[in-house]
């Protein structure tokens, strides 16, 4: 694969999880010499010694000025002792609120996201602050090895999802650019590519199941294979075709849903929620923060350990807190008069868990996971294997169970690497590299612009109808010029011609508009999202009618834009601006 010519001698990763995030980076010579030589430090302090893990909380602390006082561990540690102290109101907590964006619908520059205790602060400073944090561990990390390197020297490569929609990239993009990564230095990565990039180096070995002799990397041309990728918060899952030179051809749109590993713990602490009520689980999590969040982390290990096969009972520490917070009542006797007294047992200290209940909290997820793999198999029979990669595929039972529905039926196989939750951090620094390995794309939107045409009483509802200097049209029309599941290569151009509407217009601006829909009429109509607004500039503005041509280039991770003049014909570079 080829090096990108103005890449610097640096690519650093950053994984911005739901659940955990973690930084990588490594030098254009161990690039060289082997693609995965690539260093995921263990840079993160606190946490359980047990779980073992290059990835910290995703977790922001901020003081009552709103300035950064850690990230991750050393911020839920922090939190908790402010807690315990009675001063953490005062202070901005922020835990887990990277599924903000996959919610998508309505979020701007200026939405707010609510800490622990309610305050509210703009989405958009936390993530940047966040970002700050993770590039600042890095900085100081080489720093102390003794690497002289400038912030110039280095290219980041930031991941989302791939079932992301463009305002929620555009969206990361900001944030990083607030952090102070330059835009011109950042690379925005899917999730799923990147994971595949990382793992066609991978030799045998360093796969789950050697016993199948699957080496991912050798698969010949033409083999179609789909990436499972199932993170803390989504199940991202996309369907690749290998071509030659180890180039990758997306044949099936990613799709997926909110079905990551938190939502397995949601169900756990349901359940306590069920056993000793709503209020005194959120006194539990307000006032006893250390033992709710040592709890989580106790929990996260059952998670990991879990399999088909496990049938010993699982153990984790009971918080003494839980008694305090039930009203007179303790925990123990609470527990024994509910409909869980079969599944969970209180011995001294310890909450012993029966396996299969530990399986029944997997399995509201495991279940819409595998349906909907089915659902895609339904619409490409030519898939042939599937790659189990993120953070929750470290679950045994996660791969048992997916193994136990897939593996060998038509012959389809199962296969996982033994770093699947670094997979995508990983990946994404050789994306930095050769982004350009993705050869094509399938679009998952419909693209238009908001557009003014002259008002049709045959075709157009009454109720759009305005007026225009003068003149009767249509508004909120949807001027579609690219439509949902088009396969677009790098750098696949659109170009379309846009017009003044009034005399001495001095810009043309353009909201542009995705939709699910291949078909969409008004960009109003359900499931409509406007993604942002490019300014085209319109030189020496005259009465007579003037154009304007806009080029947009797909088969990128983010749609770019060009805009001419047409007049002059002289370009230059536009991109959307975020929704306000």
């Amino acid at each position: 694969m080829a090096f990108k010519k103005d890449i610097p001698v640096i690519v650093a990763a950053i994984d911005f999880g739901t659940a955990y995030s973690g930084i990588a980076f490594q030098f254009k010579h161990e690039f060289e010499k082997d693609p995965t030589k690539i260093s995921a430090p263990q840079a993160w302090n606190g946490g359980k010694e047990h779980l073992i893990s290059y990835k910290t909380p995703t977790c922001l602390l901020l003081d009552k000025d709103g300035k950064i006082h850690s990230f991750g561990y050393q911020a839920e540690d922090k939190y908790a002792d402010l807690c315990i102290e009675g001063k953490h109101t005062d202070w901005y907590f922020f835990r887990r609120f990277k599924m903000r964006l996959h919610e998508r619908e309505g979020l701007t520059k200026s939405s707010e996201l609510e800490d622990a205790s309610k305050k509210k602060m703009k989405t958009i400073d936390v993530f940047s602050k966040s970002i700050e944090c993770l590039t600042k561990v890095l900085m100081e990390m080489l720093d102390r090895q003794g690497v002289l390197v400038s912030s110039t020297e280095i290219h980041w490569v930031l991941t989302v999802p791939a079932i992301w929609n463009e305002p929620s990239k555009q969206f990361m993009r900001e944030a990083a650019i607030m952090a102070g990564i330059k835009s011109n230095q950042l690379d925005i990565a899917l999730e799923p590519e990147a994971a595949a990039l990382y793992c066609q180096y991978l030799p045998l070995d360093r796969f789950v199941d050697k016993e199948d002799e699957v080496r991912f990397g050798a698969l010949p041309p033409g083999s179609t294979y789909m990436v499972v990728d199932l993170g803390g918060g989504t199940a991202d899952m996309t369907v690749h075709q290998k071509t030659k030179g180890n180039q990758l051809k997306e044949v099936v749109k990613a799709s997926g849903g909110p079905w990551g590993g938190t939502a397995v713990e949601d169900k756990f602490l349901g359940t306590l929620e069920d056993i000793i009520g709503k209020g005194a689980m959120e006194v539990f999590r307000k006032q006893y923060t250390y033992d709710y969040f040592d709890l989580l982390r106790e929990f996260e290990s059952v998670k990991r350990k879990i399999s088909m096969k496990t049938e010993d009972k699982l153990t984790i520490k009971k918080p003494v807190a839980l008694d305090n917070v039930s009203e007179g009542n303790s925990f123990k006797a609470l527990l024994e008069n509910s409909k869980y007294s079969q599944d969970i047992l209180v011995h001294l200290d310890k909450l012993r868990i029966s396996p299969d209940f530990v399986r029944k909290l997997f399995q509201h997820v495991t279940d819409k996971i595998i349906k909907h793999i089915e659902v895609i198999f339904s619409s490409c029979e030519t898939v042939t294997l599937i790659l189990l990669v993120g953070g929750m595929s470290e679950s045994l039972f996660v791969q048992d169970i997916i193994r136990s529905r897939f593996h060998g039926k038509n012959g389809i196989k199962v296969i996982t690497p033994k770093e699947a939750g670094l997979s995508v951090l990983k990946g994404a620094v050789i994306f930095g590299r050769s982004p350009e390995v993705i050869e094509t794309r399938v679009l998952r939107y419909t693209y238009g612009v908001s557009t003014t045409p002259e008002f049709d009483p045959e075709e157009h509802p009454e109720e759009k109808k305005i007026e225009i200097d003068g003149k009767i049209r249509c508004k909120d029309v949807f001027n579609a010029f690219i439509r949902v599941n088009t396969p677009v290569e790098m750098g696949h151009s659109v170009t379309e011609c846009y017009s003044t509407i009034v005399p001495f217009q001095t810009a043309i601006i353009l909201q542009v508009f995705s939709s699910s829909d291949p078909e969409p009429k008004f960009t109003t109509d359900p499931g409509c999202l406007k993604v942002g607004e490019l300014a085209v500039f319109i030189p020496n503005p005259s009465e007579e009618e003037r154009a304007v041509i806009v080029v947009f280039n797909f088969g990128y991770t983010e749609l770019q834009v060009l805009a001419f003049e047409a007049r002059t014909m002289i370009p230059f570079i536009t991109s959307l601006k975020m929704n306000e």
